[in-house]
């Protein structure tokens, strides 16, 4: 078994030992093999003490997680989203590019700073985003983490689902919108209650977009019985419990079943800028966004240091620059017993929040803008639409995966509902794509990431998430408000 993470190579030792690298690379068989059925009997030859750990296999995720957040592939992707959402408001505002682009900036930001997002910026740091995103820049600093963030606020704001419900509706609106709208999948949706309705609301029907329903033919399980009776089984009398992993149901839909809330960490995750950014987790516009929290006043009682006394030195200082960084492993645990948790454990895959619901959301808007995101990328042919979810699938993998979101076969899996392959085995890492792909700016496919995580390997102890720079003791935790005086008043319980 290998030893994970922390046993990679040092300078000395016997020259015929393989690097811990080099181990992890010969394990996953990243040799292509000719067939399928050659790749069944390699992977069938492996000795099973010699199957990749937990901690090895997490190591490889935050390399392939480093190589997809850094890929053009991914940065091209980000941006023709972004692009294609804001043309859609601009659109819809008689093309009016000023009056689309303040759109999309109130579906961004909202009433309220989000200073616990990762990777929410400013004004000035979303217009840098989408400047970039139309001009197609190619020295752009603008990390995945904000391209993603942004994309995610927009596709999941209510002003783009009002946006959808208006093109529904008109055909007028569809004739213009058909090169960036898929029109059919759009009407595939159907109208329902708002969420958290209830069953006295007057209010109107609203289009659901995220019902995380499943579209695969494949089972998302090699072993869908850990899920639940499978039918066709014998079984007690009463009806056979719904099984998730089964192909046309869902895990995403009931991924509740499979999380909660997490014991350790929980509400009110932070971490200081310095931290952060040793991390490489942390961009000046972030620093400065974060900055703009009432809680980093000047003149605030650095009461979350310990220390009860004004901070009131010229400018705040990294280490004392507080941010509210929410990422998946700080909020949710995976249930203990549940088919998921059995099913991670058996191919010794990570697991941090469960099956993605933010994929199957991120891959839903993808196909939504799939006219426009294919234009802008050069994709065409038969095969277009399922390299856009490829594609889409990789973004959320340097998205989710690189801040301990998800992890990566939770993001598979919600990618998994939209049709593609669901993954468990090695091939989670050396086929992230299932052709060669070539588009305006870029080019991706399995052999160019495995050359890639050869050599990043050796890196992955660093390009992981230092989980140890985050602490779980926000005053007033995160719906704490910051008063005129600079004290944070915790929120009143909810009285029973």
């Amino acid at each position: 078994m290998l030893g994970g993470a922390q046993q990679q190579p040092e300078s000395s030792g016997n020259q015929d030992e393989l690097s811990w690298a080099k181990r992890v690379f010969q394990e996953l068989s990243i040799k292509f093999p000719d067939s399928v059925q050659q790749a069944e009997q390699i992977e069938a030859s492996m000795p099973k003490s010699d199957v990749l750990s937990v901690a090895d296999n997490k190591a490889v995720e935050a390399s392939m997680a480093q190589i997809a957040s850094d890929s053009p592939a991914a940065h091209k992707t980000a941006d023709s989203l972004i692009k294609s959402i804001v043309t859609v408001f601009t659109r819809l505002e008689g093309d009016d590019e000023l009056k689309g682009m303040m759109d999309a900036m109130q579906a961004y930001t909202g009433d309220n700073p989000k200073y616990g997002v990762v990777g929410q910026l400013g004004a000035g740091g979303f217009t840098k985003i989408v400047d970039g995103a139309k001009k197609g820049k190619e020295d752009s600093d603008v990390t995945i983490r904000e391209k993603g963030t942004a994309y995610f606020d927009l596709s999941n704001s209510p002003a783009f689902r009002k946006a959808m419900e208006k093109i529904y509706h008109s055909p007028e609106l569809q004739e213009k919108m058909k090169d960036i709208i898929d029109i059919d999948y759009l009407h595939s949706f159907k109208f329902g209650r708002p969420r958290g309705a209830g069953p006295d609301s007057t209010a109107p029907d609203e289009l659901k977009l995220y019902t995380y329903r499943n579209e695969n033919k494949q089972n998302a399980s090699e072993n869908p019985e850990l899920y639940g009776e499978v039918p066709g089984s014998e079984q007690v009398d009463g009806p056979v419990p719904q099984n998730d992993a089964l192909a046309g149901q869902s895990l995403t839909a009931n991924q509740r079943k499979y999380r909660e809330r997490s014991k350790k960490g929980g509400d009110g995750a932070w971490a200081t800028a310095a931290d952060l950014e040793a991390n490489k987790r942390l961009t000046e516009r972030e620093i400065n966004f974060a900055k703009t929290n009432p809680r980093n006043r000047h003149d605030r009682e650095d009461y979350q240091f310990k220390e009860n006394k004004p901070v009131k030195a010229g400018e705040m200082p990294k280490d004392k620059v507080i941010v509210e960084h929410q990422p998946g492993f700080s909020v949710w645990d995976v249930k203990d017993g549940t088919g998921f948790a059995k099913d991670a454990d058996l191919h010794n895959k990570p697991a941090v929040a469960g099956p993605s619901g933010t994929t199957d959301r991120f891959l839903t808007g993808i196909r939504l803008l799939g006219k426009g995101v294919m234009k802008e990328l050069g994709l065409e042919g038969d095969n277009a639409e399922n390299q856009v979810k490829e594609l889409g699938r990789w973004l959320a993998t340097g998205y989710l995966v690189g801040d301990e979101h998800h992890s990566a076969v939770e993001v598979n899996l919600g990618a998994a509902n939209h049709g593609l392959k669901p993954q468990w085995g090695s091939d989670l890492y050396t086929e992230p794509f299932s052709e060669p792909i070539k588009g305006k700016g870029f080019e991706i496919s399995s052999e160019a990431v495995v050359d890639q995580l050869e050599t990043k390997l050796e890196t992955a102890e660093e390009d992981a998430v230092n989980r140890d720079a985050y602490r779980f003791d926000l005053e007033g935790g995160s719906k704490g408000t910051v008063s005129p005086d600079g004290k944070v008043k915790t929120p009143p319980k909810p009285s029973r």
